[in-house]
């Protein structure tokens, strides 16, 4: 999937050339997004918190028989009710069950941008994945991976229980590819407008979004995970990215009855 971001006068950081070679972006919106004013700081009612000292968005690393891991997007650590624990990514990220049997998807890894031993890594599914998004439906649009090894706990996020942020919340997206220099990124908007399909965010600024799909929305009031990005779509100089609300995320882990190896996996 090759994909060039036209950022309305800006020239982007690398060539277009080489924005054109990259395999997998975060999915350039061919849909209308809310262009109503930001609204309003809400009133949330929810508990305070503070925003994750660790590094939560994380690369995501796939890795197709007899191919070594490549980079091609980024996911995040979620922990369930019971405690249990489930990596979360996109599905457009990634291709199952490729029928020429060349390029099986074997594994999927999530990893610290910088570093070179991997968080986790997952051979099975948690639940049916997916499909990559098409229209503005962004809840259809995810991947979720059945964890089997010890995982740290500073890498995980907990989900807001509100299900979704509010009209005029502030968030962070905590950018999977970190700072390029094994730190963390974190990029500021504001909530434009949430549907049950949904949550569309207007960035502060103007950034290459290129490998950010997958990455975590955070509340700046709770400190939990509110959605992850799925989109991205220029407006008026800035950017307008639509996420995947963290309650139908949570909803998708809960029912999930079916857990099949990622390697034998055909849709």
């Amino acid at each position: 999937m090759n994909i060039k971001f036209v950022m309305r006068g800006l020239l982007l950081a690398l060539p277009v050339a080489a924005i054109a070679s990259v395999a997998f972006m975060m999915r350039q919106g061919h849909f209308s997004g809310p262009l109503d004013p930001t609204p309003p700081p809400p009133t949330i009612l929810a508990p305070r918190g503070e925003l994750p000292a660790g590094p939560v968005g994380l690369q995501e690393w796939a890795r197709y028989r007899g191919q070594a891991y490549s980079l091609v997007g980024s996911g995040f650590l979620l922990s369930l009710s019971d405690g249990k624990i489930v990596g979360v990514t996109t599905a457009h990220s990634v291709s199952f069950g490729n029928p020429d049997h060349l390029h099986l998807l074997e594994r999927i890894a999530l990893g610290v941008a910088g570093q070179t031993d991997f968080v986790a890594e997952f051979d099975t599914l948690w639940g049916q994945p997916g499909q990559p998004r098409t229209g503005g439906d962004m809840t259809v649009d995810y991947v979720l991976l059945q964890a089997d090894q010890p995982i740290d706990s500073s890498f995980v996020l907990r989900p807001d229980p509100r299900g979704a942020p509010q009209p005029g919340e502030r968030v962070s997206l905590f950018s999977g590819l970190g700072d390029g220099h094994g730190g963390r990124r974190i990029l500021e908007g504001t909530v434009q407008a949430v549907d049950d399909a949904a949550v569309w965010v207007l960035m502060d600024g103007l950034f290459d979004p290129s490998l950010m799909s997958g990455s975590p929305f955070v509340s700046q009031h709770t400190g939990q995970v509110v959605g992850m990005a799925i989109a991205v779509s220029p407006r008026r100089g800035r950017l307008l990215l639509g996420a995947h609300p963290i309650g139908s995320i949570v909803r998708l882990a809960e029912s999930a009855a079916e857990f099949p190896k990622i390697e034998g996996y055909r849709r």
